[in-house]
């Protein structure tokens, strides 16, 4: 009966009404209260004296009390079996199976379960206590997936939001990622902050391997590289507790306030346009548009100011000034050497000197670099690879028997020619291209000259050879034996003229033809056998073909002769 009565203020009016003496039934059509509850309030009011209109009003404290003791008289079904319906509730045990459990003993239906425990033993409602903010201090950090869309290539990718937010303001940056990388956890910091035009003091975020490698009590294991990220610009890392994502409600709430208002209106406004699968630069170009339009304009609850109006007026002046250069991004692994004394860093191989192998090192790796450190000493320095699969080793690395392995094949021996300076490798290569024979024994012994001449003596050798067109061991191995290095070398300009070793056993050239003059040219020749007339010159032009083909035959007789004295010398 008393579930009619809706509040303490209709009893009020009941009872002031009684007190006029207004019958139950006007009562009941004004109020809508049934009579058999306003009887029941009749009686009490005259059993406590409440309808003496000289008397006050009973107070809201003393009617309840009345009241509830009233409804307290009242037996309920279940009663008898309140204390087991307690343990029940107090383990966990659902409203189902309590009507199962007791269906042989009590048969109810399962609203009159619920309505009892909601009455008898209601859930405790936790406490929450609303932090005050500070401008500049705190900021959010967390991603989202928002679903699947179309890259440019046609392929269809998973996405992510990721969010950044200011707790004083609510201003937000927020990116559209396709993945969950250090490399795009970092570009999305130093895009924020240059976006907010200034840095926080705190850094909030959740348990990401990004930022996080495992969660301690003393908070140790953060990323290293997302440690200098913060170090140069100034911020704390402050991680939330595992499984405690109400520490940053703040940006869980953009997740969702993006998922629920931006992405569904995106998704609509593209199926109007007959895309089933809308492109991911259309969704960066929207969230842009949107987050301009709407998000930063809109008015916060309870605060009655944009986030863009709050950030302006208060806490863009509160953050930290931006540092003077932007951050290099480092990504910083662990890795263990491997027998072949070499790491592998982004599908690209970098030597480690040999004693290393087996241990442990850390890898500082930048866009143009890559540091090795050992006991936070640097062992490795290289230039970053630029293909995949790529090796960057150094002499120095190897062990002492290197030369035994790279000397097997011509790959190794190029190698070690190559550490020898550039004169080395290039005779080097010309050895060892020929088409029919193997050149490897030579070029193993011309760099095992190293060793007796050193490596700049060989090199300056191998210069030599290499100008003067010589690639052959022994012709290197004569030059540093009769000490031709140290000489400066001459550029021959080359000839036709076969020179003759021994002059003493050849004939002169006039003995094949009498009219010989090495030194006449073709004109001279022939206007000396046939003169010009004066009167004209009209069969010339075939007479000097006829000539010079004459001319050409006896060059060719001259030049047999001297190849058949070279060969008799």
């Amino acid at each position: 009966m008393k579930g009619k009565v809706k509040s303490m203020s209709e009893i009020r009016k009941i009872i002031h009404r009684l007190r006029l003496k207004e019958s139950h039934r006007q009562i009941q059509r004004d109020l809508g209260v049934h009579r058999t509850t306003i009887r029941e309030l009749n009686s009490l009011a005259i059993t406590h004296q409440w309808l003496d209109t000289s008397s006050l009003m009973p107070s809201d404290e003393e009617i309840d009390m009345i009241w509830n003791k009233k409804e307290n008289t009242e037996t309920h079904c279940l009663d008898p079996y309140k204390s087991q319906i307690q343990a029940w509730v107090n383990e966990g045990i659902s409203s189902t199976v309590i009507q199962q459990l007791l269906n042989d003993k009590c048969p109810v239906d399962i609203q009159v379960i619920r309505r009892y425990r909601t009455k008898h033993f209601p859930k405790q409602v936790e406490p929450v206590m609303v932090r005050s903010t500070v401008p500049g201090k705190d900021m959010d950090v967390d991603f989202g997936e928002i679903g699947r869309f179309i890259d440019e290539d046609q392929i269809e990718k998973r996405m992510w939001l990721f969010s950044l937010r200011l707790r004083h303001s609510r201003k937000v940056y927020r990116e559209v990622v396709c993945d969950q990388t250090l490399r795009t956890f970092l570009m999305g910091h130093i895009q924020a902050f240059e976006y907010f035009n200034g840095v926080p003091h705190n850094v909030i975020m959740d348990n990401i391997k990004a930022a996080v490698i495992r969660s301690t009590a003393d908070n140790d294991m953060i990323n290293r590289s997302y440690e200098d990220l913060a170090e140069h610009y100034g911020f704390l890392i402050s991680p939330c507790l595992p499984r405690t994502p109400e520490h940053k409600g703040g940006v869980e709430g953009d997740v969702k306030y993006v998922k629920r208002n931006f992405i569904r209106y995106f998704l609509a406004k593209q199926k109007e346009l007959g895309i089933s699968k809308p492109k991911i630069a259309d969704l960066k170009s929207a969230l842009k548009s949107w987050n301009e339009n709407i998000a930063d304009i809109h008015k916060v609850y309870g605060v009655g100011k944009s986030p863009s109006e709050i950030f302006k007026s208060e806490e863009q002046r509160a953050l930290k000034p931006l540092p003077k250069y932007r951050f290099e991004l480092t990504t910083w692994s662990q890795c263990s050497v491997r027998r072949e004394w070499r790491v592998m860093v982004d599908s690209a191989y970098y030597s480690v000197p040999y004693n290393l192998i087996g241990e442990t090192v850390e890898i500082c790796s930048t866009n143009s670099l890559v540091r090795i450190f050992y006991l936070h000493k640097e062992v490795a320095l290289h230039e970053k690879a630029k293909e995949k699969w790529e090796y960057k080793r150094k002499t120095e690395h190897a062990p002492p028997y290197k030369e035994a392995v790279l000397q097997c094949n011509k790959e190794g021996l190029l190698i070690l020619a190559q550490e020898i300076g550039t004169f080395t490798y290039q005779v080097a290569v010309k050895i060892l291209s020929h088409p029919s024979i193997d050149k490897l024994r030579p070029v193993r012994l011309m760099l095992k000259l190293a060793e007796i001449y050193s490596k700049d003596r060989l090199e300056k050798a191998c210069q030599r050879a290499f100008n003067c067109k010589i690639f052959a061991y022994v012709s290197v191995k004569r030059i540093l034996t009769n000490n031709l290095d140290f000489e400066v070398v001459e550029e021959v300009k080359p000839s036709k003229v076969i020179p003759i070793s021994n002059p003493r056993f050849t004939r002169d050239p006039s003995d094949y033809k009498s009219d010989y003059r090495p030194t006449e040219t073709f004109k001279e020749k022939l206007a000396r056998l046939h003169p010009i007339s004066k009167h004209g010159n009209a069969m010339l032009g075939a007479f000097e073909g006829l000539l010079a083909d004459r001319i050409m035959e006896e060059e060719k007789q001259f030049k047999g002769a001297q190849c058949e004295a070279f060969n008799e010398v």
